[in-house]
């Protein structure tokens, strides 16, 4: 993936960036149900 970065890192990274799309997710549909 990444050079010269460790792979604990990327192994935190990727699972932020997981959670950071679920959650974008969660809130668009929270936004647009809500708005109804």
């Amino acid at each position: 993936m990444l050079q010269g970065h460790s792979s604990v890192l990327q192994a935190l990274l990727g699972t932020f960036f997981t959670w950071g799309l679920t959650a974008a997710g969660a809130a668009l549909v929270f936004i647009f149900s809500s708005g109804q």
